[in-house]
């Protein structure tokens, strides 16, 4: 297995209207036109929790006054013998102008139609943990070459 790399993942929940922001993935592959959170790397010197916010500054143009730590899950495809390490984020405190800064559509979502969406599998199989509002989860997901989960494992470690 290569090197894991270490990313974020961060979503942003609007509280006044019950929408989360999502991103619309514009690359070609697998992930084209499927919705995910916001993802980016974490520099090596670089604290996680600053690099979550940075990540969605620098995608969005949202600035992050608290992005809190909800999961972390590996993943791991066995073709490619790679594995990311995911730290989820969430955050309601946001301010700032909306500005779509990397390639794909930015949009808010209205949480209860958020199953309805075409989502990346990682975010699919992460959401209910997530939608909770309580829990802490880790694990670990296994995706196949299309990025589609074969296997997951995650579980609740407590709940708040």
């Amino acid at each position: 297995m290569n090197n894991p790399s270490i990313q974020t993942l961060t979503f942003i929940f609007d509280n006044k209207t019950d929408h989360i922001l999502l991103l619309q993935i514009a690359e070609d592959g697998p992930l084209k036109r499927k919705h995910s959170g916001i993802k980016g790397e974490i520099g090596v010197a670089e604290d996680m929790n600053e690099a979550a916010k940075r990540n969605v500054q620098d995608s969005t143009g949202l600035e992050v006054a608290e992005a809190v730590l909800r999961g972390v899950v590996k993943t791991i495809q066995p073709e490619s013998q790679s594995a990311v390490i995911w730290f989820v984020y969430e955050s309601s405190k946001f301010s700032g102008e909306m500005e779509s800064k990397v390639p794909g559509r930015l949009k808010w979502v209205d949480i209860l139609n958020i199953f309805n969406l075409q989502m990346d599998s990682l975010v699919q199989e992460l959401m209910p943990n997530l939608l909770d509002g309580e829990s802490f989860f880790e694990g670990t997901i296994q995706l196949n070459d299309q990025d589609e989960v074969i296997s997951s494992d995650i579980r609740i470690c407590n709940s708040i």
